[in-house]
This record gives C-alpha cells, sequence and structure tokens, in this order.
C-alpha cells in the first residue's frame, strides 16, 4: 500500500495546485496536537503561534468511512492501512518521507474518519498542514472551506529553549481534550510557574480560564511546577468529570475538572508511577466490549502499554508525598494491566471494537505504518510467530474457522 517516493511534475504540480487553493486559509504557523468535539469541529494546536484554531469541516469535508473494512476483530487480525505513512504523505506534498512529521492523530468518531496534523518539511520552517484518511487514500483538507476561529492562549515561549536545545515552543500546548463544551488545553507558559492548564468554552469568546499545575513527582521526590502534562484524557469517576493526567517523568494525576479555577494553583492527586527512564506517550479513554468495563490505555517509550480501570482510577488512594519520603524508581501505584503495544507513536479509538496506530513497521522499524488493532486486547497476531501459523497445527481458538482475511 506504501508509495515509494519520486520525484516528478506531477507530485509537485499537485501539491503547487493545493497549496495555491489554500492561500487565503488562516495559517497554521504549526500544528500539533487535535480534538474534535462531538460534532464536526477540529481543534488544532498551534503552538508557534500560541492558539487554538477552531476548523468546522461540516460542510463536505468529511465522508463516512463505515464502509472500509478495519480487519476481523474475531481473529485478531487488524489492517495495515499504509505500510510507510510518512513517504505516503510526502508523495501527496512532494517531499521524501523524511522530510514529513506526524504530531498528532485524531479520529471523527461518528464518520470514523481519521485526521493527522503533519509538518511538510522540518524545523522553524516547516509548513503546517492537516491530512486525512479517505477509503485508503491520503487527502489534504481544505482549511479555507471551514468556518473558523482562534483562541489565544496568552503568553507562550517564543524562542526560549530548555536542555539539549529543545524549543520550548514545542510543548506550548502538548495536548488537547474536548468535554461538555470546553476544551482543555495542556503545556507551559513563559511564566514562572510553566505547567499550566487551561480551560476554554466553545464557542470561543476570547476568554481562558488559567490554572497552574503543581505535581509531586516520585521519582525525584520532589514537588515540580515547570514540566508538563504530556497527554491526557477526562472520564467520569463515580459521577465526577475527572482528568487523568501522564507526566513526562512520570506520574499518574487525577484532578477533578471542579478544581480548574482560574487563577488557581491546584495540587493534582498522584495515584499511580509509570516507572522512571520512560515517557507516557498517548492516552485514551475505552469500554472492553467483552465486560463492559471502562478503561483508560497509556502508551509508553520503553514499557509496555498500561490499562487501568475507571474503578481503580476512581478509589486509588494518592501516593506518598512530601518530606522524608524516598525516590521511587519503579512502578507503583495503582494496579494496571500490561498491554503488549510496542512502537505506537499514535493511537486512537475509532469504535468499540477497532483502534488505530500510527506505529513502527515491525518488518521494517525505520519505516511508520499505519495499523489497527483489535479491542480490548489491542493484540495483532500477524506481528508474532506461533505453533497456530502452520498447516495442521492446534488450533484452540479457532482461528483458522474462516479463510484468510482479504482486502480489495
Amino acid at each position: 500500500m506504501s508509495h515509494l517516493f519520486k520525484t516528478s511534475s506531477a507530485i509537485v504540480l499537485t501539491f503547487a495546485a493545493a497549496t495555491a487553493a489554500f492561500a487565503d486559509t488562516p495559517i497554521l504557523q504549526s500544528a500539533g496536537a487535535l480534538a474534535f468535539n462531538d460534532a464536526n469541529t477540529l481543534f488544532v494546536g498551534d503552538g508557534r503561534a500560541g492558539v487554538v484554531h477552531a476548523f468546522d469541516l461540516g460542510d463536505g469535508q468529511i465522508a463516512d468511512q463505515s464502509a472500509y473494512a478495519l480487519g476481523r476483530a474475531k481473529t485478531f487480525e487488524g489492517r495495515t492501512i499504509f505500510e510507510n505513512i510518512n513517504a505516503d504523505i510526502g508523495a501527496l506534498l512532494g517531499v521524501p518521507a523524511d522530510q514529513v512529521e506526524i504530531n498528532d492523530m485524531v479520529v471523527h468518531k461518528p464518520s470514523k474518519q481519521i485526521f493527522l496534523s503533519v509538518h511538510r518539511g522540518l524545523g522553524p520552517d516547516a509548513e503546517a498542514l492537516i491530512v486525512k484518511v479517505n477509503q485508503g487514500k491520503i487527502e489534504l483538507v481544505d482549511l479555507t472551506k471551514a468556518n473558523h476561529s482562534t483562541q489565544d492562549l496568552g503568553a507562550l515561549p517564543a524562542n526560549e529553549t530548555i536542555e539539549f536545545d529543545r524549543p520550548l515552543y514545542q510543548l506550548a500546548i502538548t495536548d488537547i481534550d474536548y468535554y461538555n463544551d470546553e476544551i482543555f488545553v495542556a503545556g507551559v507558559s513563559n511564566e514562572e510557574f510553566d505547567s499550566t492548564l487551561r480551560r476554554i468554552s466553545y464557542p470561543f469568546d476570547g476568554t481562558a480560564e488559567t490554572s497552574k499545575i503543581e505535581i509531586w513527582h516520585a521519582v525525584h521526590a520532589q514537588w515540580e511546577t515547570r514540566a508538563p502534562i504530556i497527554t491526557q484524557t477526562i472520564v467520569e469517576l463515580e459521577g465526577e468529570a475527572t482528568m487523568i493526567a501522564l507526566y513526562g517523568c512520570t506520574p499518574v494525576v487525577r484532578i477533578p475538572l471542579a478544581d480548574l479555577e482560574d487563577g488557581k494553583q491546584v495540587r493534582g492527586e498522584m495515584i499511580a508511577e509509570l516507572g522512571y527512564g520512560n515517557s507516557p506517550i498517548d492516552t485514551i479513554a475505552y469500554t472492553n466490549a467483552w465486560t463492559g468495563q471502562q478503561n483508560v490505555l497509556v502508551t509508553n517509550t520503553h514499557r509496555s502499554a498500561a490499562s487501568y480501570a475507571l474503578d481503580t482510577l476512581a478509589t486509588a488512594e494518592e501516593m506518598p508525598t512530601g518530606e522524608g519520603v524516598q525516590p521511587l524508581f519503579g512502578i507503583g501505584g495503582a494496579e494496571y494491566t500490561p498491554i503488549p503495544i510496542s512502537g505506537v507513536v499514535h493511537i486512537d479509538t475509532v469504535d468499540e471494537t477497532w483502534a488505530v496506530t500510527v506505529r513502527e513497521n515491525p518488518e521494517d522499524p525505520r519505516s511508520l505504518e499505519m495499523h489497527t488493532l483489535a479491542m480490548p486486547m489491542f493484540f495483532e497476531r500477524s506481528d508474532h510467530v506461533v505453533e497456530m501459523n502452520w498447516d495442521g497445527a492446534p488450533d484452540p481458538f479457532g482461528f483458522h474457522v474462516d479463510p484468510p482475511l482479504q482486502f480489495n
């Protein structure tokens, strides 16, 4: 399914024509965190500009994907939509795969359509774009056709860097979540108390409530105010709307939305620790269709993914904090179920049966593929060599009752 990059006039002209059509597009200085509301509004975090964009894509920009086969769930066979998605995007944009950066992915749940924020080129001069998957093909999203509004986030870092020369604006907007006519925007500000969470009503009215977040980091055994939330999701715990926030090093934190008041300094409750030498990547809320249990899944850079039951997150006691508490370098706190996911860069749910990932290609980790995984196991049989791969071998799970899965 992947397309090798070719320097052809057809590709260049296609991209030139597309960008010419977008000449009046509200400028995306960068394209990062993505989220949808309950309808057709796509929120795009633009950390370089210091704003969140809202694009209403309801006028022909969203196409129903329900007829597109995602795999066979009962035999844990997903579908590789793109074997090298960077190359496929690059072919559309007229650049090689190594000049494409995929920053985030979100699924529009009613249509099951996948959207990605990408950069054409690398570094500060990269061009920011939104692309979508339409029946297995990559297409540009024409933002000129969308009703558009923006919300300024106030003081954000511009040219500052942190250790290892990382531009701080890349952390200005780390995640966006929509919940009940509001968006919750995590990131850093350029104030002394860096870690900031903004609560913004939608439609935008020009105001944003800002809370400063202080978190106990078990690995460092201290309260910290600088490193922001990396990824977050909002769930209801015993009837109370609550943010589950994951930090870089590496607490799992519970923050009731009722605590997020304008100008307030908030101490989140650390209820779990993901373990040192690791960072969270993404988090999703999902329901186990087999049992009805609701869960939060966290993917990690250097550990298996972790699935926390909402009941566990609701009742977990806060981990020890304060003077005399020793650093905790291992995993601790709320119990979880390890999920065998590795190499995943982005993940989102499509429906109650399928999740979609951008992940390292198991056969060539230098390439990123877009691949579906059946829930609740998030398991792909074709990634593994086992006894049942051989003809005539025992088949206790009945995987071979049906003929091999084929896609048109």
